[in-house]
């Protein structure tokens, strides 16, 4: 009898081990993707932002992750992506490029995207968040 229960006590250890290691890796899996919301597009480029990531500092810039995507314009596939932080002055319409994980703390070079019409759009439709 004390065999059978020490079988059932370490069978029920392993199954809530396995249940615990199983569920908490599927949700590292699910926590790196977002949801992209497309906020500019040209012909051969796509630029998307995840809403969620947006935050205001208190000094009244946006910050959003962003993707930026290259399409192939014959077949409307996505050939290569990449993500960035961008920080976004809405007043000023100006904006900076960090990598993704970068700390926005200060922001030393703004630019104007006074030619870049995917840019200019993604301020716009960031800043009505």
């Amino acid at each position: 009898m004390i065999a059978f229960r020490n079988y059932l006590h370490q069978g029920l250890l392993f199954c809530c081990i396995f249940f615990l290691i199983f569920f908490t890796s599927s949700f590292k899996i699910f926590a790196d993707e977002f949801e992209w919301l497309e906020v500019s597009k040209t012909e051969n480029e796509l630029l998307s932002i995840n809403p969620y990531s947006i935050k205001y500092n208190n000094k009244g810039y946006l910050s959003v992750v962003a993707k930026q995507s290259e399409i192939d314009p014959d077949d409307k596939t996505v050939i290569n992506s990449d993500r960035f932080l961008m920080a976004i002055d809405c007043e000023n319409r100006l904006f900076s490029k960090f990598p993704e994980n970068a700390d926005l703390k200060q922001v030393k070079n703004w630019e104007n995207p006074i030619n870049n019409k995917l840019i200019k759009t993604t301020i716009i439709n960031s800043c009505s968040y």
